[in-house]
């Protein structure tokens, strides 16, 4: 352990001290190399005055520029600039009093010569001092068996900055055994004397084992998914600890610290590269707007109104039936420095028409997003009387009430699930889609219905990786439904981007989603998460097979076929036009569908809504339960809702 004494700043009187005591060492041996080293009492005696005077204009200097303030063995290339600074300011007031005093009563003995000697020798042993300093403190807490032997991917800016954020902490213990980078111009060099390796297949590999790394940082702006994933897996048989770096833009002030490191997750392997959508494009959509989100406590709820406070709405309304989940929301966003009078919260059912046309009535609002909804897949196969209610009559009270309070728009958010259902959520999400759309056909509407429909969002409350990490966490086994499903995904500030992208291009009567690249086998996205873990599946962690849960899908769709296609203003968003597909008896049968579900009637509303979506295929997956089996090879599917 370092000596307790180094984890402490000297205090600033005391560097004072020793600048001082320099900065006189200096101008006495300049005295003495200006005289060849050759000097007499006479001279010594006349000397004094020079020296005291020196001794004043330093002390006036050093507390102009403040070079005792620096932390010196955080010591860099600014802190020689202001000593720099510091000895020129010194040289040019010892000229001006040097022409000024005649007589010599305060330079004495010093000359031109000796000026210019002393103005290297002031620069020269200042920051000699400090480099020294710097040095002695590092090697002091140098070890060189400590815990975690490191690499840096990346031997640019931000690798170098990340190398002085691992030294500067010592609480880290950690070595930098190199940096690590795939241009051929650095390999083989070195970087603040710190070699530089190659990142390319058996060279990397050799260099792990070799060097026995504990700990890698991606210290590179923009890394590929592909070669984030290659890097795991390399780094993965040597159960080695992946960090990242984030973007310089994401940094506090500015400044990067080591607080702000993260470990790998699932998210940065998710197998595309993350849609990026500029902010700034919808700002002007949304300020001075007042804007209400329902199901605001949920997990794209919560972060549609964490980016739509950067937008200067003019007033933010979040509803949810979860009181404790709007309690915490409406903390953060006023920490964050959402306006008291400009955040309203709503504890409320979209179910319950009175409550929300109070709402309605009060707020008038401008935009409406309608997150609010059952989304779990299993579940509301079993208690598809509250899907239909929530999910269908749910958003039916919003949407009427936006459409008679003149909302310009209306976003609802729905799901892949709804394409071609074989469940009753995915069911209910599409007759809500279908309803949506057949209000922008009514002449009295002055609202426009806009559906943003994408797949499982990565981190959401129940998602797959939440149950994933519980069952890392716990040891295993990690269980799966079938080892072919696949699912398409996203982050959830993706999908917040999304839902408010579609509140600003959206037209009537779109649907709108991603273009979300292939979808991602389950069975490889578990497999990466016990790697990421630290633990090899199959060996440390057991891998079983259940079987497919009720109205689960092997695979998801994004569009129906009868749905065309459109470009969008953004090369990563599609839009569906409205299907020309329309069933003449849909309104009758949602007034059955109604009825059935407010008697909790569920053996009819799974025939219901057969008749209004020809499309539904219901799968309930009642079979006789498989065995569970071991999965040896390490790689894993499950079911996500």
């Amino acid at each position: 352990m370092p000596n307790p004494l180094l984890k402490n700043f000297a205090p600033r009187w005391i560097i004072f001290c020793f600048d001082i005591s320099l900065i006189s060492i200096s101008f006495v041996s300049s005295f003495f190399l200006v005289r060849h080293l050759s000097v007499d009492f006479p001279h010594l005696a006349v000397f004094w005055p020079g020296l005291i005077t020196n001794l004043v204009i330093s002390i006036i200097c050093i507390v102009t520029f403040g070079i005792y303030k620096g932390i010196i063995r955080y010591s860099e290339i600014k802190d020689i600039v202001r000593i720099i600074k510091f000895a020129f300011l010194q040289f040019a007031i010892w000229a001006v009093i040097s022409t000024a005093d005649t007589k010599n009563v305060l330079s004495g003995e010093v000359t031109l010569p000796l000026l210019v000697i002393n103005l290297f020798a002031v620069i020269f042993i200042l920051v000699a001092f400090r480099l020294l300093v710097k040095e002695v403190y590092f090697m002091a807490l140098s070890k060189p068996n400590r815990a975690h032997r490191t690499l840096i991917f990346g031997a640019g800016m931000m690798g170098q900055i990340t190398k002085k954020v691992l030294e500067q902490d010592a609480k880290l213990n950690t070595t930098l055994v190199g940096f690590i980078d795939d241009s051929h111009y650095l390999i083989g060099k070195k970087l603040e004397g710190v070699p530089i390796y190659s990142a390319h297949g058996d060279q990397f590999t050799a260099l792990l084992r070799d060097k026995k790394i504990t700990q890698l940082y991606i210290a590179i702006d923009r890394l590929t998914v592909e070669r984030k994933i290659a890097i795991t897996d390399l780094c993965a048989p040597f159960k080695i600890k992946v960090n990242v770096v984030p973007h310089a833009n994401q940094w506090s002030g500015g400044v990067f610290q080591k607080n702000q490191v993260k470990e790998m997750n699932i998210e940065d392997l998710l197998e595309r590269d993350e849609i990026i959508l500029p902010n700034d494009l919808s700002k002007a959509n949304y300020k001075n707007a007042t804007i209400l989100v329902t199901g605001a406590a949920g997990s794209i709820g919560s972060e549609i109104c964490r980016q739509l406070i950067r937008h200067n709405v003019k007033k933010l309304v979040i509803l949810d039936q979860s009181e404790s989940g709007l309690f915490d929301l409406e903390y953060e966003l006023k920490q964050k420095g959402m306006h008291y009078d400009g955040l309203q919260v709503e504890v409320a059912s979209v179910r319950d028409y009175m409550r929300i046309k109070k709402i309605f009535i009060a707020y008038q609002p401008d935009i409406v997003f309608h997150v609010a909804a059952y989304k779990h897949v299993p579940l509301m196969e079993f208690f598809s009387s509250e899907a239909v209610l929530t999910n269908i009559f749910g958003t039916k009270v919003i949407a009427d009430l936006s459409m008679l309070h003149n909302a310009k728009k209306f976003v609802l958010v729905s799901t892949d699930k709804a394409v071609n259902p074989t469940n009753v959520m995915g069911a209910t999400k599409r007759v809500s889609e279908i309803y949506i759309q057949c209000l922008n056909d009514r002449i009295e509407s002055n609202t426009e219905f806009i559906t943003t429909r994408f797949g499982n969002v990565l981190g959401s409350a129940g998602s797959v990786v939440a149950t994933f990490k519980k069952q890392i966490a716990e040891g295993g086994p990690v269980t799966l439904t079938h080892p072919e499903i696949t699912r398409y995904f996203m982050t959830i500030p993706e999908a917040a981007k999304l839902v408010l992208e579609a509140g600003k291009i959206g037209k009537s009567s779109d649907i709108l989603l991603f273009d979300m690249g292939k979808p991602v086998k389950i069975i490889d996205l578990a497999s990466r998460m016990i790697q990421l873990a630290g633990l090899v599946p199959g060996k440390d962690i057991a891998i079983k097979y259940t079987q497919l849960r009720p109205g689960e899908k092997m695979y998801e769709e994004l569009f129906k076929s009868s749905e065309e296609f459109a470009p969008t203003d953004h090369p990563k968003i599609l839009r569906a036009k409205k299907s020309s597909e329309a069933n003449p008896n849909f309104y009758s049968l949602l007034n059955k569908l109604e009825a059935a579900a407010i008697s909790h009637s569920n053996e009819l509303i799974t025939p219901i809504l057969s008749k209004m979506l020809p499309e539904f295929n219901h799968a309930p997956n009642k079979l006789k339960k498989a065995p569970t089996v071991d999965h040896q090879i390490g790689q894993l599917p499950i079911s996500v809702s």
